[in-house]
């Protein structure tokens, strides 16, 4: 093909509507173009590549071939690096404007990110922000889908950049119907009489894991475990003294949805430390969005942990993966790395 490409990033951008959406329809509707015109564009892209990218079936939508599957991630690199490049004269003007695509952990995104998104809109209103929720959210950092995660520091990806914005406390949601419902604290050898509730992910998992080290490190047997798949679902069973629940958040409300009372109790056992942050992958490239946002988060941050380090931020020093300023901790962990800046949370850029 030569130095210039004789694809379009319009092409691009309807292979990724496919592959996201699994329908050429749907995908049409959401692009707003007609159904015939996204199916032109995606086989002349196939023709232009020298590969098939869709299989497609009857009454099924579609798939990715294995060559779709290699070209998804570059594809949506390329889109953003175009996105980014569009905006680049506003922000050359100091303006924050455009998209950016955030991961969160399920477990945080209704106590953190709803605070962020009304905070960041008064005081940057040209960034959309799109929120991909998740309880697998460091896969959406790997397959390219996200540009940065808010998750915990529980999962180690090869070159990450994790930087700590909290160190929450630890919390038994109970009902109020418990006993000990109206103690203020509470150790876990006094809730193992009944299950725990605890999310439905595959036994091995980082967050099985980590429940199963806070009850070792208690010296507390683990409990008979209750599997469910969602927070609201686990606090509906807590409140009707089915079990009891582990958590890092303290919610707003102590009624769940049928009307029945928690309560929350801080945990008193020594556990293992646990930090929350913002991670990205070596190498990305910091913006004036992703600088806005992680500000934002760090003020909703504040309002909601008692033991958040807030300084001021600074687009500037947002991520690199060379040295660090002076007065930074570090600990370095073969290929993944941990930090934590005292000014602003993120290492300076050199």
């Amino acid at each position: 093909m030569g130095n210039r490409p004789d694809f379009s990033l319009t092409q691009l951008l309807y292979f990724v509507t496919i592959a996201e959406t699994g329908n050429i329809s749907e995908a049409a509707t959401r692009l707003h173009a007609s159904q015939s015109a996204v199916s032109s564009a995606i086989q002349r892209l196939e023709r232009q590549l020298g590969s098939q990218l869709l299989l497609r079936q009857h009454a099924k939508g579609v798939t990715l071939s294995p060559s779709g599957r290699l070209l998804l991630n570059e594809a949506r690199a390329i889109l953003r690096q175009a996105r980014s490049l569009k905006d680049y004269s506003s922000r050359l003007q100091q303006d924050a404007v455009g998209q950016l695509d955030v991961g969160c952990c399920q477990t945080i995104t209704p106590f953190l990110i709803p605070r962020t998104l009304v905070r960041l809109a008064k005081s940057h209103p040209g960034i959309t922000v799109n929120v991909h929720d998740t309880m697998r959210p460091c896969e959406s950092l790997l397959n390219g889908v996200c540009e940065l995660l808010v998750t915990y520091d529980l999962t180690r990806l090869e070159g990450e950049r994790f930087i700590e914005l909290a160190t929450p406390s630890l919390y038994a949601l109970i009902s109020r119907d418990h006993p000990l419902a109206n103690a203020e604290r509470v150790s876990l050898a006094e809730l193992v009489d009944q299950p725990l509730l605890m999310l439905d992910l595959p036994i091995g998992s980082s967050y099985s894991e980590y429940t199963r080290t806070i009850f070792h490190q208690a010296n507390v047997p683990m409990p008979k475990v209750i599997h469910v798949t969602g927070l609201e679902a686990m606090r509906g069973l807590a409140g009707a003294n089915v079990g009891f629940m582990l958590t890092h958040h303290r919610p707003f409300s102590m009624e769940t949805l049928d009307g029945s009372q928690v309560a929350l109790l801080e945990v008193t056992d020594d556990r293992p430390h646990l930090s929350l942050g913002v991670k990205t992958l070596a190498g990305t490239v910091s913006n004036q969005r992703m600088a806005c946002f992680v500000a934002a988060l760090r003020e909703t941050a504040r309002e909601i942990y008692s033991r958040t380090p807030i300084e001021p931020f600074h687009r500037d020093s947002l991520i690199s993966s060379r040295r660090i300023e002076s007065g930074v901790g570090r600990v370095d962990r073969s290929t993944a790395r941990r930090e934590v800046a005292p000014r602003c949370g993120f290492p300076k850029e050199t």
